[in-house]
C-alpha cells in the first residue's frame, strides 16, 4: 500500500490552522502599530492650529495712576513724508550765554584757579594777578587812614576845647569838616580798588597788588587764554565762560528751503562727534544773502552740558515737506518717534480701547522710513485712528510691573 498520499494529506491538514494563525497575527500586529492614536492623527498638520489673538494686549488704569500720568493721543493721518535737508551752521552764544573774563587793570597772572571743562558760578574766583597800579592804591589807601586817625583825634580834642569854650565854633567846625573831608579821601580810594578787584590793606605788610578776577555768569569754563606768569593787559581775557543752557545755531539755507520752514519748527543739530542735539527754529531771515544767495534760520538748541561751544560748526538736520512726485513726496501714515514702544527688535504703540474710559491697548506695528522726530507706520494702524505720543514710558511701566491684563477671545 502506498503510504505517500496519506502523509501529505496530514501535513497539509495541519498547515491550515497555522496559516490561520499567522494572519491574525499579522492583523493583530496592524493594529498595536496604530494603538493609543487619536481619531484623526492622520489630518493635515496645520489642522486644529488656533489663530493668533486679535486683540492686543490691554491695560486699564486706577484713579490714581491715570491722576499722576500725562497721557496726550494724537490722531493718525496720512500725508506727505518729509525730505531731510542738512545743512552747515554755526553756533553762537544768546545775548547772555557767554563771557569772556579778564582783569580791569594791567598785571601778572600769579593764580590760575580753574581748568577747562570746570563749573562756575557768578562771582566764583577764578584767577588771581598783581597789578602795580592797585599797589599804588593800597599805598595811597593806607596814607589816607593815617591822616584819617589824625583828623579824628584832632576832631575829639577840639570838641573837648569847645566844650570847655577855650576855641571858637569856627575851629570846631573846621576840625568836622577837616575829617569828613578824609574819610571821603579813604573811602573814594577804597571804591576804585574794589571796582579793579583788589582788597583794601588794613596794614602795610598788607599791600600786595593782587587782584582776584571773578566770573560774571555761571556756566562752564570753555577756553583757557592765560598763562601763568603772563603778563596781561585791562580786560584782555584770561577765560571764556558759557552759560549751559541754551544757545543759537545760525543756518544759512536756500531760499526754497527757507519758504518751507517757520518759527517753531523742530531740527536736529549734529555735533562734529555725531552727537545730536535739538533745536527749534526761532526766526526765518527774510534777506538773501548777496554772495552766496543764502538765508539765515538761526534755533535755539538747548545746550545743558555746554558741549556746543561758540563758533563751532555744526550740520542743521531740517524735515521739510517734499515736493510732489518726489520719492520722500509720497503719502504715509507716520507717528511721532516718543509714541512708539520698542521691545528689543519688535515696535509696538498704545491706542486707546473705545468705549472703556483709562484703558489702552498695545498693538505691534510694522515700521518705515523715518524722518526727524516722526517714523512711518507701515502695518498696525488706520488712518483716523488716536496713538498715545505722551505717556508711552509710564504705561511701558505699568506693564512691566505686571499690572497688564491679557484678554483672550
Amino acid at each position: 500500500m502506498n503510504r505517500l498520499p496519506i502523509y501529505s494529506l496530514l501535513l497539509l491538514l495541519l498547515a491550515a490552522p497555522l496559516a490561520g494563525c499567522g494572519s491574525d497575527s499579522e492583523a493583530a500586529s496592524g493594529e498595536d502599530d496604530h494603538a493609543g492614536e487619536a481619531p484623526g492623527a492622520h489630518a493635515d498638520e496645520g489642522a486644529g492650529e488656533g489663530a493668533e489673538d486679535e486683540h492686543g494686549d490691554e491695560l486699564t488704569l486706577t484713579d490714581e495712576q491715570a491722576a499722576a500720568t500725562e497721557i496726550a493721543t494724537e490722531v493718525v493721518r496720512s500725508s506727505a513724508l518729509a525730505a531731510e535737508v542738512r545743512v552747515p551752521a554755526r553756533i553762537v552764544p544768546t545775548e547772555t550765554g557767554q563771557a569772556q573774563v579778564g582783569a580791569l587793570v594791567d598785571g601778572r597772572v600769579v593764580r590760575l584757579l580753574v581748568a577747562e571743562g570746570q563749573s562756575v558760578r557768578r562771582g566764583a574766583a577764578v584767577a588771581v594777578i598783581e597789578s602795580p597800579e592797585v599797589a599804588r592804591l593800597q599805598g595811597e589807601y593806607l596814607r589816607t587812614q593815617a591822616r584819617v586817625t589824625q583828623a579824628r583825634q584832632q576832631l575829639d580834642r577840639s570838641r573837648q576845647l569847645a566844650a570847655e569854650n577855650l576855641i571858637s565854633q569856627t575851629l570846631l567846625e573846621q576840625a568836622v569838616a577837616d575829617a569828613r573831608a578824609s574819610e571821603s579821601e579813604a573811602a573814594a580810594i577804597a571804591g576804585e580798588i574794589r571796582a579793579e578787584g583788589g582788597a583794601t590793606p588794613s596794614e602795610p605788610g598788607a599791600v600786595t597788588g593782587r587782584v582776584t578776577v571773578t566770573s560774571p555768569i555761571s556756566g562752564v569754563v570753555s577756553e583757557r587764554q592765560a598763562e601763568l606768569g603772563a603778563f596781561v593787559q585791562a580786560s584782555a581775557p584770561l577765560y571764556e565762560v558759557v552759560a549751559p543752557g541754551q544757545v543759537y545755531a545760525d543756518a544759512s539755507v536756500d531760499p526754497d528751503v527757507a519758504s518751507r520752514v517757520g518759527s517753531g519748527d523742530a531740527a536736529v543739530i549734529e555735533a562734529p562727534g555725531g552727537r545730536r542735539f535739538r533745536g527749534v527754529v526761532q526766526f526765518v531771515s527774510a534777506e538773501v544773502a548777496g554772495e552766496t544767495r543764502t538765508a539765515t534760520v538761526r534755533l535755539r538748541v538747548t545746550n545743558a552740558t555746554a558741549e556746543l561751544r561758540p563758533e563751532t560748526f555744526v550740520t542743521v538736520i531740517f524735515d521739510v515737506e517734499a515736493g510732489e512726485g518726489t520719492a520722500e513726496g509720497r503719502s504715509a501714515l507716520t507717528v511721532p518717534t516718543e509714541a512708539v514702544d520698542r521691545d528689543g527688535g519688535d515696535a509696538y504703540v498704545w491706542v486707546p480701547v473705545d468705549g472703556e474710559p483709562r484703558t489702552y491697548a498695545r498693538r505691534a506695528v510694522r515700521l518705515g522710513q523715518a524722518t526727524g522726530d516722526r517714523v512711518e507706520v507701515l502695518s498696525g494702524l488706520e488712518p483716523g485712528e488716536p496713538v498715545v505720543t505722551a505717556g508711552v514710558f509710564a504705561l511701558k511701566s505699568f506693564m512691566s510691573r505686571g499690572e497688564l491684563s491679557e484678554h483672550e477671545h
